[in-house]
């Protein structure tokens, strides 16, 4: 039964982040191409039409962490085309495999905070699976509250704590 309950879970989540994507795309008026489907996996990283420089490409690689509102596990628009380009990346690179890491901040129980990390981290992976990245060439893990960023006890503090962290890993 808890198999069942699993699976229809992630069934779920993946249909919500799929919705979230389509409307983050849209919103920001450029991310899709004129066939509709979302610019930025291709050859070279896309934005709003035109070829993103090199640099630029590096910098949203160069971007690992993605922070997250109270209790939410919804990935922010302005993280996406960087989600996109670890996308590229990893396609590009067929032996590249990522660890995608869940954290919250210290409020709440153990196990609420463990499954909250694990929706976090499993939003930011169907991202990277719907732009193309075998499944085989991601894990996800929750550590939930138990690997803070920082040390404290006040919304500045529990904001940083808040995160997914993609960590790439040798083959």
């Amino acid at each position: 039964m808890r198999t069942k309950v699993k699976v229809f879970g992630s069934a779920v989540l993946s249909l919500l982040v799929l919705g979230l994507v389509g409307c983050a795309g849209k919103k920001a008026g450029g991310q899709y191409g004129e066939d509709g489907d979302v610019v930025g996996v291709g050859d070279t990283v896309r934005f709003y039409g035109s070829d993103i420089s090199p640099e630029h490409e590096r910098n949203l690689l160069a971007k690992r962490t993605y922070y997250f509102g109270y209790d939410g596990f919804e990935v922010n628009d302005e993280d996406t085309l960087s989600i996109y380009a670890h996308a590229k990346r990893l396609i590009n690179g067929k032996r590249k495999h990522v660890r995608v890491e869940g954290h919250t901040d210290e409020r709440g129980s153990r196990e609420y905070n463990v499954a909250l990390g694990e929706r976090r981290a499993n939003a930011v992976a169907n991202i990277l699976m719907l732009k193309g990245v075998p499944q085989d060439q991601i894990s996800v893990v929750s550590y939930g509250k138990e690997k803070s960023a920082v040390t404290g006890h006040d919304e500045s503090s529990w904001s940083q704590n808040r995160r997914v962290v993609i960590i790439y890993e040798t083959e």
